[in-house]
């Protein structure tokens, strides 16, 4: 069995949440989700994630705190997208100075997402989205 990378998405607003999970799902990812800052601290202490795309502006604790105590977890080894709709210089500038690999301005593209994930954190050969089973292909 191939082994999969996992993202963590950290995002409040449910719709955007599952629609950046479907996103990385699609795109080969294994992908777990939480709604608000503490529960991702949480989650990312308990799933050990490959990849956490986090929202700037969340309840419980900023994404600079998720970001900031991912970091310190493991030696700042798991790379940070950090998604805003507020993409001031000063806010870019604090995001990379708390760690964060890449800032993503909200809205953006589709596949600057997924472009950036992989330069991330690139999938095995193994588990590329072409290895996995085609229900469809199946089908007569």
């Amino acid at each position: 069995m191939a082994q999969f990378r996992t993202v963590l998405v950290v995002e409040d607003e449910p719709d955007l949440r599952e629609a950046v999970a479907l996103l990385l799902t699609r795109a080969g990812y294994e992908v777990v989700t939480a709604g608000d800052g503490q529960q991702a601290i949480e989650m990312a202490e308990a799933e050990l994630p490959d990849l956490v795309v986090v929202d700037m502006m969340l309840p419980r604790a900023s994404g600079f705190q998720v970001t900031q105590a991912v970091k310190a977890r493991v030696d700042g080894r798991i790379p940070v997208i950090m998604m805003s709709g507020n993409a001031s210089n000063a806010h870019r500038d604090y995001a990379f100075a708390a760690g964060v690999d890449a800032f993503l301005s909200k809205p953006f593209h589709l596949h600057t997402l997924t472009d950036t994930a992989h330069a991330l954190c690139p999938l095995p050969a193994s588990a590329s989205r072409d290895s996995r089973p085609n229900p469809a292909a199946s089908a007569p």
